[in-house]
């Protein structure tokens, strides 16, 4: 089988966690699968990701150790989650280093790359928020975001998305592109968990959570409805006032559409009285995340809208056998295994019910799948993804 080179632009996928976590087990998969393709798979990141001391030594890339990166948020999480990454490359002229190391293509990336790139290129579509969440969108940020959506379709190669919902609204959006254009499902990969099964006592003991708690784990997005769960949450503690039971928040406290929504969420907190039982503790490392939710009675998903299942922890805790509480929208419905208990996602109150409904005092955990299915699933997703991206080469180039 002829040789082939990918490369993965990770800055669309580390300019949020949840995009580190999903580049994260799409990069392991591939890696995996590699040496069944013969392909070699980089990851490739702009060189403004980098202190500015240092962004002048590249010229056209400069490939660093992982050892010499002094990361932090998204993309420390995406190395934290591919451990066989040895180097970042850090590129200033995309062409240039392209045509060094000899990439063939592209993997998917959520940036417009143009059609008449030097390489064939996948897309990756997260999602058609705003074409049903169009509140949370200006109707400059609507139009400029289906525009760029269309320019993804139109000039890849093919798209990928993370649900049978995408793919319907990409069929229904962008009928004309989408006739003429392939259009993939990521096959199922899971992230690794096993960190969060070890220290759950430490880690609760650091972070001063010392009471059963549920959790839940997003950023501060308006559609992941932070305030419902606070008031799902206060009215449960109203009927069942000397419950133990307390809420934990994890994940980055900003919205850039909705600045004020923090101290908003806040504000509620503090109206319902609340502050004692609640733990915000915004981004922390993903290894005390995991052992939280390893650790909690259920982690609580309430988004209106996502683009796969298992966002915002939810895979997480399905792999670490804890119960998630979920909104009833299609992408949470797909998710193929877990303790999954569904609420009407307009209503605070069919959430306090499911919070009353759990059982009290410690829980039994059943791992739904080892270490070694994990590779496996995840050896075959990339498999699947290689197979994609070996699709797109010349007929001349193929085996």
């Amino acid at each position: 089988m002829r040789a082939f080179s990918v490369a993965m632009l990770g800055d669309y996928f580390t300019s949020w966690m949840g995009g580190a976590n999903f580049l994260g087990f799409m990069f392991n998969g591939m890696l995996q699968a590699a040496p069944a393709h013969n392909a070699t798979v980089h990851l490739l990141m702009r060189h403004t990701n980098l202190p500015e001391a240092l962004q002048h030594e590249v010229r056209d890339f400069l490939p660093l150790r992982r050892e010499q990166l002094n990361t932090s948020g998204p993309l420390k999480c995406l190395l934290d989650n591919v451990p066989q990454i040895s180097h970042v490359l850090f590129y200033r002229d995309l062409p240039a280093t392209l045509d060094a190391l000899q990439i063939d293509v592209i993997g998917p990336t959520g940036e417009n790359l143009g059609s008449n790139f030097s390489r064939p290129w996948f897309a990756y579509l997260p999602d058609f928020q705003h074409q049903y969440l169009t509140r949370f969108f200006s109707q400059r940020d609507r139009i400029q975001r289906d525009q760029h959506f269309r320019a993804l379709v139109e000039n890849s190669c093919g798209v990928f998305v993370n649900s049978a919902a995408v793919v319907s609204d990409v069929q229904r959006f962008y009928a004309g592109a989408a006739q003429s254009q392939r259009i993939y499902r990521f096959p199922q990969m899971l992230t690794d968990v096993s960190m969060g099964r070890e220290g759950i006592s430490d880690a609760r003991e650091r972070l001063g959570i010392t009471h059963p708690y549920l959790i839940s784990c997003s950023q501060r997005w308006l559609h992941k409805q932070h305030e419902l769960v606070i008031g799902a949450y206060a009215e449960y503690i109203d009927k069942h006032p000397q419950s133990p039971l307390h809420l934990v928040f994890t994940g980055e406290k900003t919205d850039y559409r909705n600045p004020a929504y923090a101290n908003a969420v806040q504000a509620l907190i503090d109206r319902f009285d609340l502050q004692d039982r609640v733990h915000d503790l915004g981004l922390i490392d993903r290894a005390d995340q995991l052992r939280l939710i390893a650790g909690a009675q259920a982690l609580v998903q309430a988004s209106l809208f996502e683009g796969g299942p298992g966002a915002s922890g939810a895979m997480e805790a399905a792999l670490l056998g804890t119960t998630v509480l979920a909104s009833d929208i299609d992408a949470n419905r797909e998710m193929p295994f877990g303790r999954l208990r569904f609420f009407d996602r307009q209503r605070s109150s069919a959430l306090a019910e499911l919070i009353a409904g759990l059982p009290e005092g410690a829980q039994s955990h059943e791992v739904p799948y080892t270490a070694e299915h994990i590779d496996f699933l995840n050896t075959a997703g990339g498999l699947q993804l290689l197979a994609a991206m070996r699709s797109a080469l010349p007929e001349t180039s193929q085996p």
